[in-house]
């Protein structure tokens, strides 16, 4: 395989193009040839003639009449492109029925020159999504480097069609790049607009043209964004301000709204993760048990943030448990307010968490019990306790279409709950549907290499030793101290992904289904149904069945149908 592969730094993902109904007259002579070519083939396997080369060609034509290898759309959206940024610079195409490279490229822009001494990939992102009203485009993706390891050194932009693998267009030397802030913004060809900030905190507007400035200037007072300075322990939230008239039009001024410094002498950052821009929420009303209704607090602006001791910022185990805890915050990106705070204390990183929704997953290491731990915060909206009637709500007398603002004073409670975990983590990633209908798992990547799927239902901070009858219904779990390990769980199942250092997850067009891309030095994919898979048919579905059983309850219907008549018949000659 590729060697290049075992350095991925970023995934992102393309549909294929929809299959097209017309066939030319060449492709069917061509299909016509080709099956021709297979069936000789397999009589040759048949009759055990078949050469060590005719082996080699009856699997290819295995693997390309296969349903899961075509290199088109399928209903239930489970064939894509995996499009993965290396370390080198180099971007594949993989295919996520196979894995097969449908295409790579080395990237000018990235390879080693006078003007760029030691290039790096940084991120890649969506940059151009067709949709159905212009399927004759090719989607392309964004690929964003640098050249040098500081800060410093000059950007690289990279523009890859998807299908092809060729460079529509590249940018370098123009400025620095520390953060690329994709826009929920696109233009009228579906180019999504992005934010890059330079070093010197200027903001450079991509795609590069007129349409795009306007649509800006449109939302020029909705964007806002926020920096973590780590090592200086400062997070701060900035907007735009003006144009960068020493520049050009597509360049903008910054201006800072908040600023949290945390004291350097009791609190450092080791971890910081929000939401995802694309995860869909399906319903902010949560009915409890005794048919009361709380809402989730949800907001795309929403930061976690965890704090260590600075003894305990380091490996396990250097600071006693005196000298160690965390410190961690959820804090509003467009106001700067904190919403929630919590000391762990006792306890020390390496911090792993996962925001989805209105909660946040994170795990650490507990000095005091020596065992790690994971624990669960919830963030409920209470500007909406009038509401708390189940049946205002089915009937539509609720207040749920009245506008959010983040400047408006939030009235936030939460839940939370710890528990003690057996392992150690890499990574934490959650399920993503296309509706978000379907119960949530979260994804650990452990650390011997292996992905373990846990049910949301086991990090519910409303766990209880002896829960009610009606919490049982609701699906509610007794409590216990620790997390269980199902060895059915992994999903993974023997494999290792050696090396795991990430997990991306991907919704399908089927609710009921979440693609699963797992990479290291090997990489891994797998498509998981958090809650069985409730909208579709199993593979082994015996159609044959159906049919007999529609057949036979029409004929039972006729046949009652026939003898319901004679009876009246008879009934009525009497």
């Amino acid at each position: 395989r590729e060697d290049g592969l075992a350095s991925v730094v970023d995934v992102t993902t393309s549909e294929l193009p929809v299959e097209k109904k017309g066939v030319s007259v060449a492709k069917v002579e061509q299909n016509l040839f080709e099956w021709l070519k297979g069936h000789v083939l397999k009589l040759k396997g048949t009759l055990m003639i078949a050469s060590p080369d005719d082996v080699a060609a009856i699997q290819a034509i295995r693997l390309r009449s296969s349903e899961k290898s075509k290199m088109t759309r399928d209903h239930n959206g489970f064939r894509k492109l995996l499009i993965v940024l290396t370390r080198a610079g180099k971007v594949f195409a993989l295919h996520t029925g196979d894995g097969r490279i449908i295409w790579s490229i080395l990237l000018p822009t990235l390879r080693k020159s006078e003007a760029c001494e030691r290039p790096v990939g940084l991120n890649i992102y969506q940059w151009q999504v067709p949709h159905h009203h212009a399927l004759d485009e090719n989607p392309s993706v964004l690929v964003v480097g640098r050249c040098g390891p500081s800060l410093a050194a000059p950007a690289v932009l990279s523009f890859i069609d998807a299908y092809t693998g060729l460079e529509v267009n590249s940018l370098s030397h123009a400025h620095t790049v520390a953060q690329v802030i994709p826009l929920p913004y696109t233009d009228s060809t579906e180019q999504r607009l992005h934010l890059i900030i330079d070093v010197n905190q200027h903001a450079y507007l991509y795609p590069r043209t007129p349409e795009a400035i306007d649509i800006l200037k449109r939302e020029f007072s909705n964007v806002y964004w926020y920096s973590v300075e780590s090592d200086n322990g400062i997070i701060r939230g900035h907007a735009l301000k003006s144009n960068c008239k020493a520049v050009d039009e597509y360049c903008f001024d910054l201006r800072d709204l908040w600023s949290i410094v945390f004291p350097s002498e009791s609190e450092k950052i080791i971890a910081t993760v929000t939401r995802k821009l694309n995860e869909v929420v399906h319903t902010q009303a949560k009915v409890m048990t005794d048919y009361d209704v709380m809402y989730k607090y949800i907001s795309k602006n929403l930061l976690f943030v965890a704090n260590a001791a600075p003894k305990a910022s380091g490996d396990i185990g250097t600071a006693t448990p005196e000298e160690a805890w965390l410190v961690i915050y959820i804090i509003d990106t467009v106001t700067g307010r904190i919403l929630h705070r919590m000391t762990h204390h006792g306890c020390q990183g390496p911090v792993r968490a996962v925001f989805s929704e209105n909660w946040v997953v994170y795990h650490y290491f507990n000095l005091r019990a020596h065992r790690y731990e994971m624990s669960v915060v919830e963030l409920y909206d209470q500007s909406r306790a009038d509401n708390k009637d189940v049946w205002r709500f089915v009937l539509g007398k609720h207040n749920l279409t009245s506008p959010f603002s983040s400047y408006s004073r939030p009235e936030v409670t939460t839940k939370s709950q710890s528990y003690f975990f057996t392992h150690s983590v890499k990574t934490l990633e959650v399920t993503s549907t296309t509706k978000g209908i379907t119960s949530k798992q979260v994804l650990i990547g452990t650390v011997g290499d292996q992905v373990l799927a846990l049910d949301k239902r086991f990090l519910d901070p409303r766990r209880t030793l002896n829960p009610s009858q009606a919490e049982k219904e609701e699906g509610i779990i007794p409590l216990t101290d620790s997390l269980p390990i199902i060895s059915q769980s992994y999903i993974t199942h023997s494999f290792k992904v050696e090396g795991l250092r990430g997990i991306v997850t991907v919704p399908a067009k089927l609710e009921s289904t979440s693609l699963i891309f797992a990479y290291g030095v090997d990489l891994f994919f797998t498509q998981i149904a958090p809650s069985r898979t409730y909208d579709s048919l199993t593979e082994d579905f015996s159609y044959a069945l159906l049919l007999l059983t529609i057949v036979a309850l029409i004929a039972a219907i006729f046949a009652t149908w026939v003898l319901s008549e004679r009876k009246d018949l008879q009934e009525k000659w009497k």
